[in-house]
């Protein structure tokens, strides 16, 4: 079976944060096994590696830029409506996959729905976080969204803090507009039915060429390691910093490297760190090919960090100081002894000192991968696809959700409501299969 895939998101692709590597890497994916992908995006086409690829690119309208940030921002309006729609019919499309919370995101699934498009919508976190001095913007953020997307905001509390409410609930309203829900991991899929979603599946993000490799000699040279992520504070760098210095005045200089991907230094770091700025794909996938392992310092706010599939891909492991991430991803992780910069010191110390502690991990790692390959990332979509469309569900709900705005009269839908037994997996598929953690590392 061979789709014409759209994919949709509302970020510029020329920066690149995690939701924006998995977009591409799974537009890659799916052209890659055969599907018709073209993606939307306000800059898709200053992605020019795509086209080699086979994968079609289509700048979507924007309604204005944030001035001073170079944020573009498409509201779903009836001229972004009647854009995708002609694009829609000229496409042909078959199935719709948003990567995205705003305004084109919520245009595309609500054309979609009147076309009778399946659509899925992919989570890249539910976790958000926003900075607490902002508390009392979480009535301001709630307006604009809906302003952007014209979709009915969430009553739900679904955060202890009003700000982190009002962004999740951000996530939530766009969610219910799609046929399927896509969490790339099992403990958001949790929080997500927790959050009164129903229609959640997991589908591991995908990586487009596993090129697996021996882990580099474990007795020469220093023990190398790769940070990679937005300089953002709930990615934690301080934390990956401050445990170096811990090392590198326990072990002395040359012992550990950690080489850091996303920005430059803002602050002085030890002489064992390395930027290297923001690179793309390929440069981190070089990083991973000259480390033992990587490094995720986030707590409580990743879903599936994309520089995690990387790594697997590369057949290295990842040191984690998030329990939650420990137990996702199983034997292919090495849990830190606690979420401080102590912690990751002792675990990355001890690891130095036996560097035999990585080889089951990086086995994990292999297995891991295996499951985010573009073959079998194509496979799990197709079956998904094929459950949509069994119960032919695909535009009743967000005309529900606009009637319930004033934004529009009923349309000719599918009947039925895609059911939570419609997505749960069948026996033999491989969509929530995950390492199992029986063995989970821990140093």
């Amino acid at each position: 079976m061979t789709l014409r895939i759209l994919l949709v998101i509302d970020y510029k692709l020329e920066y690149m944060g995690g939701a924006q590597t998995a977009f591409l890497q799974q537009a890659r994916a799916l052209a890659a096994t055969g599907h018709t992908v073209t993606i939307a995006a306000p800059d898709a086409c200053s992605q020019l590696d795509l086209a080699a690829a086979g994968v079609t690119c289509w700048d979507s309208p924007v309604t204005f830029v944030v001035p001073g940030a170079n944020l573009p921002i498409v509201g779903n309006t009836a001229r972004t409506q009647a854009v995708v729609n002609r694009r829609l019919a000229e496409w042909q499309t078959d199935l719709v996959i948003t990567h995205s919370e705003f305004g084109l995101a919520a245009a595309v699934l609500k054309v979609a729905a009147k076309r009778g498009i399946p659509s899925m919508h992919v989570v890249h976190t539910f976790f958000w976080r926003g900075p607490r001095i902002a508390a009392l913007a979480a009535p301001l953020v709630t307006a604009v969204h809906g302003w952007t997307t014209g979709l009915a905001p969430s009553r739900r509390r679904l955060a202890p803090r009003r700000l982190d409410s009002a962004l999740r609930g951000m996530t939530l309203s766009v969610a219910q507009a799609a046929d399927l829900v896509i969490s790339p991991s099992h403990h958001q899929a949790s929080a997500l039915r927790a959050a009164g979603l129903h229609n959640v599946t997991v589908i591991s993000n995908t990586s487009e060429n596993l090129h697996s490799r021996p882990l580099i000699s474990s007795s020469t040279g220093p023990l190398r390691l790769v940070w990679a992520a937005r300089f953002a504070p709930e990615k934690r760098l301080d934390v990956a910093l401050s445990a170096m210095t811990i090392v590198e005045g326990i072990l002395g200089h040359g012992v550990v490297q950690l080489d850091i991907a996303g920005g430059r230094a803002s602050r002085e770091a030890p002489a064992s760190v390395i930027f290297h700025g923001r690179i793309s794909s390929a440069g981190v996938t070089q990083l991973l090919d000259s480390a033992h392992a990587a490094v995720i310092t986030s707590n409580g706010f990743d879903n599936q960090p994309m520089i995690a599939i990387e790594a697997f891909k590369a057949g290295r492991p990842v040191i984690v100081s998030d329990p939650t991430l420990a137990t996702e991803f199983g034997i292919a992780a090495i849990a830190a002894s606690d979420t401080t910069a102590e912690g990751l010191a002792r675990t990355i110390i001890r690891l130095a000192g036996d560097r035999d502690r990585l080889r089951a991990p990086a086995a994990g790692a292999n297995r891991f991968s295996a499951q985010a390959s573009a073959q079998q990332h194509a496979c799990n979509i197709g079956q998904a696809f094929l459950r949509i469309d069994s119960v032919n569900t695909s535009s009743h709900k967000y005309a529900e959700r606009f009637i319930s705005r004033g934004r529009t009269q009923p349309v000719e839908h599918r009947q039925g409501n895609l059911p939570p037994s419609a997505i749960a997996p069948k026996h033999g598929d491989q969509i929530s299969e995950k390492v199992p953690t029986s063995s989970l590392s821990s140093v």
